[in-house]
């Protein structure tokens, strides 16, 4: 019967005595080659773990619908980190920009249609948590820039295998004005304070360039399994046309 005080190391010493006499018992020696298998296992996990268990970076987004520069980020730069270097990073899209909170309701930039398609986002991420997902949905309907409408919306959704009805049904309750509520917050959280949109992070500083977005993922992602894109990011095409910013007023 095994016994829970059994050593490894004591057992290991008995073992090697034993062989020097030929007398080694076959459950004795089934112990051994057990522990030595699961030492192993256990060495190779820590090994794994300590060259591939770095933490992801993360990756802020703080967007708003029908601004230029929002559009598009989101459809080259940024969806080119998502699609290469989604295995080493975590983005955190906040469709908030530069809205503003007025006795609880909300004034946006590019009037209320802003608002809606900024909720419709949020409303999209709470319902799908994947971003493989929800992410096809922003690029789709930030590529409709000023044209971005319910309609847009709904054939977006469509094309991404987001059922509709929820989120529509979400975008003008309760829920819709909290998870829009949350971007506000978020928003309005950052340091220091968001000056345009879009407006990048990377692990928390802002990113000025974000055409530097992709190697600074890179060269912040500690682990050992970095994708192949990493190696080629200085030869990858980037998108060098200066960005249409939304100012804060």
């Amino acid at each position: 019967m095994w016994r829970s005080s059994f050593s490894f190391p004591v057992a290991l010493l008995h073992f090697t005595r034993a062989c020097q006499t030929d007398q080694v018992h076959p459950r004795f020696f089934l112990r051994i080659s057990v522990m030595a298998a699961l030492a192993f296992v256990f060495l190779s996990l820590v090994a794994a773990a300590a060259s591939q268990g770095a933490e992801k970076v993360t990756v802020g987004f703080y967007s708003e619908a029908l601004c230029p520069g929002c559009d598009q980020l989101a459809e080259t730069t940024m969806n080119k980190a998502v699609k290469e270097l989604s295995s080493i990073m975590t983005l955190d899209f906040v469709p908030w920009g530069n809205a503003k909170l007025v006795n609880n309701r909300f004034e946006c930039q590019h009037g209320p249609i802003e608002c809606v398609m900024n909720t419709i986002e949020a409303c999209v991420m709470h319902y799908n948590k994947d971003i493989s997902v929800w992410w096809p949905y922003v690029v789709c309907t930030e590529a409709h820039g000023y044209k971005q409408t319910i309609k847009t919306a709904e054939q977006c959704a469509k094309e991404s295998n987001i059922e509709w009805q929820q989120v529509y049904e979400c975008h003008g309750s309760d829920l819709g004005h909290t998870l829009e509520l949350a971007a506000h917050n978020k928003t309005m959280a950052l340091e220091p304070p968001h000056t345009y949109t879009p407006w990048v992070t990377v692990n928390g500083k802002h990113l000025e360039n974000t055409n530097d977005l992709l190697t600074t993922i890179c060269t912040l992602y500690k682990g050992s399994d970095k994708p192949a894109a990493c190696d080629n990011v200085h030869k990858m095409e980037m998108d060098t046309r200066p960005l249409e910013l939304c100012k804060r007023h």
